[in-house]
């Protein structure tokens, strides 16, 4: 029975999970009111809510998983990268928890989490989605297919972080690149904020999409300079801005507007992350392809994924709605592979706010 632990940022999250892949629990407190009124979150207080819900959820996970700590055999904690004074609160929480208990720890990183965290099954809602080249979505079951998805492309896309990786197994991770200024959901956020819309403004831009004609604004996409696989976002979050202030000037931000500049940016989001993804396969020799983090959530995005599965007729694997965002049930199924292998960490193990993945 392996605990995964996850404060890297504002959701404090403790899951059970019982190896290979089989999650007992997956609690996940949500901080969202607390940080909305400021438009964003903010560290300090995003540390101390951690300090006061880890015990809370601790309790709920060993409950809904009906076991006792004693049962525990290895905790796996979130170490990098994040919010170095969420991280800091949930390894000290982690350390103490496995000394009392006599149990090992292993530190985990956070984008790893994600990059594997379509690979967790359960019945239900919490099962991976696997979207074949026939365009049909079928919940990824066996080990076997699994093992065989290697090598894959993974992007990970979420408030904090947008990279491109080449996964050949699971200890061998290539970073091709980066977001270079703003992660995509942090445009989203920032977006939103322009808009009125509050925050998170993933959610809220993705609905309001829906009723909104993406094809009402034209953006210019960013071409990096640092490489073919890298991204760049702050420059269409600043187009934003300049189309929201004319269009407040001239007292035309009317609702409909509103969901048309949504839809717009929303487009050129996705495509920029279709177009980088599409480039990557014919670079490199993969199997299949896997998205995960929050903006994994995003609908169009999703419907994206499945039009070019079709495309380039190969299968795409994106986690479920709740998988998608930070929880403790990606990091105890790292934590337990990282476990298997003996990585185990010292008690001196520090959290860092940046780190690599190798």
């Amino acid at each position: 029975m392996i605990l995964g632990i996850d404060t890297s940022c504002d959701e404090t999250s403790i899951a059970v999970l019982e190896p290979p892949q089989k999650i007992l629990s997956n609690i996940v407190s949500s901080q969202v009111k607390l940080h909305q009124s400021y438009g964003g979150i903010v560290p300090e207080l995003a540390s101390r809510a951690h300090l006061e819900n880890l015990n809370v959820v601790l309790d709920e996970a060993l409950t809904q998983a009906n076991i006792s700590l004693h049962d525990l055999t290895g905790i796996a904690v979130t170490t990098a990268p994040g919010l170095i004074g969420c991280l800091l609160t949930g390894l000290s929480f982690a350390k103490a928890l496995g000394f009392s208990l006599k149990i090992p720890l292993t530190t985990v990183h956070h984008l790893k989490a994600h990059l594997f965290s379509p690979f967790l099954e359960k019945k239900g809602t919490m099962g991976p989605v696997l979207v074949s080249p026939s365009g049909s979505a079928t919940h990824c079951s066996s080990e076997l297919e699994k093992d065989d998805f290697f090598p894959f492309l993974g992007l990970v896309v979420s408030g904090g972080h947008t990279a491109l990786y080449y996964v050949k197994n699971f200890d061998e991770v290539e970073c091709l690149g980066e977001t270079v200024d703003d992660a995509a959901g942090e445009a989203f956020d920032k977006v939103a904020k322009l808009l009125g819309l509050g925050f998170p403004g993933g959610p809220v831009i993705d609905r309001l999409s829906r009723d909104g004609n993406r094809d009402a604004f034209s953006f210019t996409r960013a071409r990096v300079k640092k490489g073919l696989f890298y991204f760049s976002f702050s420059g269409l979050k600043t187009a934003v801005s300049f189309l929201v202030k004319e269009k407040k000037a001239q007292n035309f931000l009317s609702d409909q507007l509103v969901r048309d500049i949504s839809a717009s940016f929303q487009n050129e989001v996705v495509e920029t992350l279709i177009e980088k993804i599409r480039l990557a396969i014919k670079s490199y020799p993969v199997k299949g392809i896997l998205v995960s983090g929050g903006v994994a959530a995003n609908s169009r995005l999703r419907e994206r994924l499945e039009e070019l599965s079709q495309e380039v007729q190969l299968p795409c694997l994106i986690p479920s709605l709740l998988l998608c965002t930070d929880n403790g049930g990606m990091v105890a199924y790292v934590g337990a592979r990282q476990l298997e292998q003996g990585k185990v960490a010292p008690l001196d193990c520090n959290a860092y706010a940046s780190a690599p993945m190798w």
